[in-house]
């Protein structure tokens, strides 16, 4: 695989997450404003932020830019942070399955946007 698919890959990975974020957490809570949110509003707020953030980011990733590649990397980071306080101290078995596949996500993407391709010498 080519870098370049490889940050395609992740791009892509990152778009899915941040769209299910934004639409299933972030527009809901936001529309009820802080008096009434389900989470506290400083959570929404930085949600959103990172939603935002990942989808510039996986625009400069699947150009293949550095800064793209290096924001994804950076938002991926943030995310995984969070998906293991979730493994940690989440105790529902929902919440413990999906910072699971949230974790495994998190690795996957920030492998992909570390990926490089294999030279081969001539000699």
């Amino acid at each position: 695989m080519t870098r370049s698919t490889a940050l395609k890959i992740a791009a892509v990975l990152s778009v899915l997450v941040a769209l299910i974020g934004i639409t299933m957490f972030d527009l809901p809570n936001l529309a009820l404003g802080a008096q009434d949110s389900h989470e506290p509003f400083a959570i929404v707020l930085g949600s959103f932020t990172s939603d935002v953030l990942a989808l510039v980011a996986a625009y400069g990733a699947w150009r293949s830019q550095k800064w793209g590649a290096v924001l994804l990397i950076a938002v991926n980071a943030f995310w995984l942070v969070q998906a293991i306080g979730s493994l940690l101290f989440d105790t529902t078995a929902g919440e413990t399955a999906f910072a699971s596949v949230m974790l495994a996500h998190h690795l996957v993407v920030i492998t992909l946007c570390l990926w490089r391709e294999r030279v081969v010498s001539a000699a």
